[in-house]
């Protein structure tokens, strides 16, 4: 018995070394691309300072701490490592590449599990189309990397998503639009089909404080549209010159709750170019 239970996590330890490892050899590349990352804009700087929340503006490395209480004896724990590149960037438009690492522990009842959770990978190009609003447009693609079935959904599922972006002096406000549908993966698993829309306002207050609204309806298509709504309330500062922290509770209400509360901290690294 003992055996086969070493047999079975041999596997799942041997691809969390993977997962670690490429992640671990891209950051080990960030410094340099990093490097070519141009700095944000003196008027990017007063709208939203360090929130990590800005569609149009890249961060070198965020590391993400949440937790969620879903259910009755349900609860899950992730800790997820963020980190962005700009892979180009002109006067109206930019590319912005975003991987997260999700490192997860799951309870449900009598169940429990931790590990490596579904890795989640981004392009969007935002648009400024004017110089206090932007379009952002991209894909993402999360990977079925999960080392148990309570840490992931055991699909391969792509996102396309769009967000109308608002700057204005002190903020922004935008609304991020995006649909998963699941490809491929686990036959046993259920298929995947929901859509998000998630209206956001952030403000800036004082010299480095911010504070952001935000709340999300998901839409599962499976379930004959069945909507839930969450919101959210951050208040962030920014430490130092490119290093940021901020809290954000979380409130799961009306008649389609997905779960009871979340709470999320996050630390955020910003890479800055030195200017000649």
């Amino acid at each position: 018995m003992h055996k086969r239970i070493r047999a079975k996590a041999e596997p799942m330890r041997m691809r969390a070394v993977r997962i670690i490892g490429l992640f671990v050899a891209a950051l080990a590349g960030a410094a340099q691309l990093a490097s070519g990352q141009t700095a944000s804009t003196q008027d990017e700087e007063r709208d939203t300072r360090g929130s990590d929340s800005d569609p149009t503006r890249p961060v070198f490395l965020s590391i993400r701490p949440e937790y969620s209480a879903i259910g009755e004896a349900v609860s899950e724990f992730q800790l997820i490592f963020r980190y962005d590149a700009a892979l180009l960037r002109a006067r109206r438009f930019s590319a912005i590449l975003r991987l997260e690492l999700p490192v997860t522990g799951a309870h449900a009842g009598a169940q429990s599990a931790g590990g490596i959770g579904d890795v989640y990978g981004q392009i969007l190009v935002p648009w400024f189309l004017t110089r206090r609003f932007a379009f952002a447009m991209g894909a993402g693609v999360v990977v079925p990397t999960a080392d148990s079935p309570l840490l992931g959904g055991g699909k391969w599922t792509v996102a396309p998503v769009v967000a109308p972006v608002w700057r204005f002096p002190h903020g922004m406000f935008f609304v991020k639009l995006q649909q998963f549908t699941s490809t491929a993966g686990d036959a046993s698993r259920p298929d995947l089909s929901s859509f998000l829309v998630t209206p956001t306002f952030i403000h800036t207050i004082a010299r480095a404080w911010w504070v952001i609204a935000d709340s999300e309806t998901r839409t599962d298509w499976r379930l004959d549209g069945r909507t839930g709504i969450k919101t959210g309330f951050q208040v962030g500062r920014a430490m130092v010159p490119g290093v940021a922290v901020w809290i954000k509770p979380e409130l799961w209400w009306g008649p389609n709750r997905d779960g009871h509360w979340n709470l999320k901290f996050g630390l955020v690294w910003y890479a800055r170019r030195a200017q000649p």
